[in-house]
């Protein structure tokens, strides 16, 4: 009796496997469409054939652009990193992180031993000159009443030439420091001053720091009130933007900003297929930050643009996809590479040529 139960058991659970197996089956086939790689065959009497909707993808003029990434930086010659020129310790700090100052202004001052020495020589080439000047004048004054020589004018002369050279030399020096020579006492400290008017935007001094020529500069100044925005343009698009056209600046949260393109990249970047497109902004509000990530919109009518719905666009593996019709209803999932517009509708960078017939919508029903 006991195998006879055991027998029993053994058979109905092979019935239930193979009934579960035909279940599964027609649950396949109840979906409506087969998958093999990248086709997708809809079965004609399946209900997702009268779901979806198909479109033929064809070249139109669209006038609302396309937008491209992009970030800000400020602007090359309204920037500056004001570092010293030779070693020195900090002795004093006249402003603060965020203080405006102007071109020429007094930011940090310093105890450089080099400074002190290109004075000293300055001061003694300086009195060396005065004094090389004064005899000149007074040898030519006696050559002329014939009490001098040539000999000894000609001296004189040579005399004056070399300390004037020797001066000069010592005033380019002080220029390095950014220091006007007239105003120079020996003693006095190293005053390092702004090269540009402009925001305080990067304040590491600490007094009593030592600093030599090899470190980066503890004191950066920015006038933020024009910037760079820095844009990445397809290579297909390039063509369609021209310098000194207007471009929008969308940043999060903030309206858009209108600036003009200055700037169209000579070289292609082999890997991102991208080139390098800067727009000068106004940015009188501060809006925009160096290093913030924005998107430029450039208005330029299309004559050959190729859109398609959003609805018709999918995410894959590492790409989104349209599904393009094969024969009947047979789809293949086609790579594309897509910008959003603002009307629903996606613009084509790659991937498609035009004339392709794809489905418009219901795709999602593809997935389920």
């Amino acid at each position: 009796m006991k195998l006879k139960y055991l027998a029993l058991m053994i058979l109905s659970s092979v019935v239930s496997g193979c009934g579960t197996r035909q279940g599964s089956s027609d649950d396949s086939s109840a979906s409506g469409f087969k998958v093999s790689g990248d086709l997708v065959t809809i079965e004609e009497s399946s209900p997702v054939a009268e779901r979806i909707s198909l479109d033929v993808v064809k070249p139109e003029k669209m006038g609302s652009g396309f937008t491209a990434t992009a970030s800000v930086s400020p602007r090359p010659d309204s920037y500056a990193e004001v570092g010293v020129p030779f070693g020195g310790r900090v002795t004093r700090s006249l402003v603060r992180l965020g203080d405006r100052v102007h071109k020429g202004q007094v930011l940090y001052e310093m105890s450089s031993a080099d400074y002190m020495e290109a004075v000293r020589e300055y001061v003694e080439n300086s009195n060396k000159a005065n004094v090389a000047a004064s005899n000149l004048r007074r040898k030519k004054a006696l050559h002329e009443s014939g009490i001098v020589s040539e000999k000894e004018l000609e001296e004189a002369v040579s005399e004056a030439s070399d300390a004037d050279a020797a001066l000069e030399l010592s005033r380019g020096v002080l220029s390095i420091f950014g220091t006007n020579p007239s105003s120079v006492r020996v003693g006095q400290p190293l005053r390092v001053i702004s090269p540009i008017s402009g925001t305080v935007v990067r304040n590491d001094l600490v007094i009593g720091q030592i600093l030599s020529d090899d470190d980066e500069a503890p004191l950066a100044v920015a006038d933020l009130s024009n910037v760079w925005v820095r844009a990445n343009v397809r290579e297909n698009m390039v063509s369609s933007i021209e310098k000194g056209e207007e471009a929008g600046i969308e940043a999060s949260g903030h309206p858009t900003l209108k600036g003009r393109i200055c700037y169209i990249g000579e070289m292609l970047d082999d890997k991102t297929r991208t080139v390098p497109v800067v727009v000068e902004c106004p940015n009188p509000d501060r809006i925009l930050k160096p290093g913030m990530f924005v998107s430029a919109r450039f208005p330029k009518v299309l004559d050959d643009a190729l859109t398609v719905p959003s609805t018709a666009v999918f995410q894959g593996n590492g790409s989104k996809f349209v599904y393009v019709r094969q024969t009947g209803l047979t789809f293949r999932k086609v790579p594309v590479e897509v910008q959003s517009l603002d009307d629903g509708r996606m613009l084509v960078t790659s991937g498609l040529e035009g004339g392709e017939n794809i489905i418009a919508d219901g795709g999602i029903y593809l997935s389920q």
